[in-house]
């Protein structure tokens, strides 16, 4: 069954939540489509008054309370200050989280507007285009910017980056990953964990921002999904879209190459420079940024091969062919190349 298009009345805790949370909200059950899942289920809906909108679940397993809460302050101080970004819409209990405890553990749900744009295809699509680059660098440094203004309360914070689950593996490993590959990827995190972190270079990042995280509309562009938001590098939010457009090969762009992926960032920066500051040193770290979200990548997508290349609409070379790829890139000790001449 294509993951991407399960029936509502599924009998996973996600629809049995979705069921709990339509009087929340006052959604329309017959409108409601997932459109995607993991470790969030996300589902579009309406309003009973026909506005669209956007429901997402998330197990309590994988997000506390206080770290959802802690995203939701995050995005309504970024959209106070003029950043574009996903807007939460409290429920009719004035509450912007709700938490429905079930049978089989705790979920938390939070609604957001719909944002009128779509999704741009980077193999396809004319916007995909140095014009988008500097805007999307322009939002990315001022979310960045208006991010160093905030203090979040102890108990409603981000994590750092390597307290994510996604950037940890199991113990006992299972025999998905390979174990010399998980070795030599733990051993990177050791070492980035003591890097220094100064102000500016270091602080909330979306963490995610490939081309499925934002949207296109009249030239704007809203950047959407800040579940995976964390304390880290300012240059995660380049590396990750370079990584699923022009590294990984089951999403590669036609002509993917260092120097395209140079100019891309070189595009992005010259945008985020008008909105922040951001030197050389900095942008050196792009590469081991990359590297780092290999890791994220295996560790979600190598237990579920199957899943993902359902859910990537079954791509060629296939997820199978991907994984190899960062395995091998691991065991090699290859470097992956970026032309930073253009910066």
């Amino acid at each position: 069954m294509d993951p991407n298009h399960l029936p509502l009345d599924d009998s996973s805790p996600y629809h049995n939540t979705l069921a709990q949370c339509v009087d929340h909200w006052g959604l329309v059950p017959e409108k409601t489509e997932l459109i995607r899942d993991g470790v969030n289920h996300v589902f579009a809906t309406e309003f009973e008054n026909g506005d669209p909108i956007i429901i997402r679940i998330s197990d309590g397993a994988f997000r506390k309370r206080g770290e959802v809460l802690g995203e939701l302050l995050w995005l309504d101080h970024l959209i106070r200050n003029g950043c574009t970004v996903t807007t939460p819409i409290p429920s009719r209990g004035g509450e912007l989280l709700e938490t429905i405890e079930l049978d089989g553990g705790t979920m938390h749900v939070s609604c957001f507007e719909r944002f009128g744009g779509r999704q741009l295809d980077p193999a396809k699509d004319a916007e995909w285009n140095d014009e988008l680059f500097q805007k999307l660098g322009r939002e990315i440094g001022r979310i960045h910017r208006v991010s160093d203004q905030l203090q979040l309360p102890a108990d409603r914070d981000r994590w750092p980056w390597y307290e994510s689950k996604l950037t940890q593996f199991p113990d006992p490993l299972p025999e998905a990953f390979n174990p010399r590959v998980a070795d030599a990827m733990r051993d990177f995190i050791d070492e980035l964990r003591k890097r220094p972190t100064p102000s500016r270079h270091y602080g909330l990042v979306h963490r995610d921002l490939h081309e499925g995280n934002f949207l296109v509309e009249d030239g704007k562009v809203q950047v959407i999904d800040f579940d995976l938001g964390c304390y880290g590098w300012r240059t995660m939010d380049f590396a990750v879209l370079l990584f699923s457009s022009y590294y990984y090969p089951s999403l590669q762009v036609p002509g993917a190459s260092p120097e395209l992926a140079g100019h891309v960032l070189a595009k992005v920066v010259q945008g985020y420079r008008e909105e922040y500051t951001l030197d050389r040193e900095q942008v050196e770290t792009v590469v081991d940024m990359i590297l780092l979200h290999t890791i994220l990548n295996y560790n979600v997508m190598a237990p579920a091969v199957e899943h993902w290349q359902i859910a990537l609409g079954n791509p060629q070379p296939s997820v199978t062919e991907s994984l190899a790829w960062i395995e091998q890139l691991w065991l090699g000790g290859q470097k992956l190349q970026l032309d930073l001449s253009q910066l």
